[in-house]
């Protein structure tokens, strides 16, 4: 339990360290070149560097938290399912991310992955052989989708079930009677809800008292820098060339649960994102092994259980997202085992 509270700790230190930095040197920074140069251009850009390194910095460590609470979910930050939860709702509340509703999909996804019918996130396209030439997008349009992609596919995937299975109804992770739960699931549905509407309310409260431009640039765009990190990561574990999926005649568990990447971004983004990005392939196969267990089994053993069954890239993070991009554009669901087309 503690060693879970001890990487929590990290991360909130992390993020007080980088408000102080902000508030005391960057403003310092930015009233001193105010004062030396009479110049609204070098201003303007002492500015914006000094305020977006800040919400880079203050994204990856919010991303951090967001993985404490995926172990959360997952029941292996500590033996205490009353703890896990209670930390976990406290955590995402505070990121806008209805705790327990991501909590029952999120654990479907794990149960099903890569399942054509079953999986929940990243669901590809089903196309025809005869629609596989209409799937065609120049560079431009393609960028363009992988930005709102980035920025608010998190939000959408929330609100809208986007990337989701299809339903015959509205779906979403707020509803207690969408069709992503079982009526068994209502009241941590509820709960859920309770956390997200605290925190919105925390977030309007303090507009009206501060204004929209500190929330702004205080909380909300490094808000959305987590979401980009966590729509990223998790893109990239499940849309690779090499990723099959499968009918219900093909999935099995094993099957479904090798059929991911691990992403290496380098040491420093693997250290401040938890590794959750490198150790994937463990994580999905032993779900409740705690994420500083998971890179060490990686690391020193994964290659030797799965063989050539284990998948690995350290490729850069936008060649790989390019690559995914263009490459994984649909499947066939007539195929058993259907790989990626374009």
């Amino acid at each position: 339990m503690w060693k879970g509270f001890a990487y929590v700790a990290r991360d909130i230190a992390q993020g007080i360290a980088t408000i102080a930095a902000m508030y005391y040197g960057g403003y310092a920074a930015i009233d001193a070149v105010d004062n030396t140069f009479d110049s609204n251009v070098a201003s303007a850009i002492v500015r914006l560097v000094i305020w977006n390194v800040f919400w880079f910095v203050q994204g990856l460590t919010g991303t951090g938290l967001w993985v404490m609470a995926h172990e959360c979910g997952h029941q292996s930050f500590s033996d205490s399912k009353a703890v896990n939860d209670a930390v976990g709702w406290v955590i995402h509340s505070f990121l806008l991310v209805p705790y327990h509703s991501w909590r029952i999909t999120h654990g479907n996804h794990h149960k099903h992955t890569n399942h054509i019918t079953k999986d929940t996130v990243f669901v590809p396209d089903l196309k025809s052989e005869v629609l596989k030439e209409a799937i065609s997008e120049s560079p431009i349009v393609s960028m363009f989708f992988m930005i709102v992609m980035v920025t608010v596919g998190w939000p959408a995937y929330l609100l809208f079930n986007i990337a989701g299975q299809p339903y015959d109804r509205r779906a979403n992770h707020f509803e207690i009677n969408s069709p992503l739960f079982r009526p068994a699931d209502a009241s941590d549905v509820a709960v859920s809800d309770v956390g997200c509407g605290i925190a919105a309310l925390g977030v309007g409260v303090s507009i009206y008292q501060f204004g929209l431009s500190n929330v702004l640039c205080w909380y909300l765009i490094p808000y959305f820098w987590v979401n980009f990190w966590l729509v990223l990561i998790t893109y990239l574990q499940h849309s690779d060339i090499r990723l099959p999926h499968y009918n219900a005649e093909e999935w099995t568990f094993v099957r479904g649960a090798l059929a991911t990447v691990d992403r290496d971004f380098g040491p420093v983004l693997n250290w401040w994102l938890h590794h959750i990005n490198d150790s994937h392939v463990i994580h999905h196969t032993f779900s409740q092994m705690p994420f500083y267990h998971a890179i060490q089994v990686t690391r020193k053993h994964a290659r030797s259980i799965f063989g050539d069954l284990y998948l690995f890239s350290d490729r850069s993070i936008m060649g790989s997202l390019w690559e995914s991009w263009s490459e994984c554009r649909y499947v066939i669901p007539t195929d058993g085992i259907a790989v990626y087309r374009k």
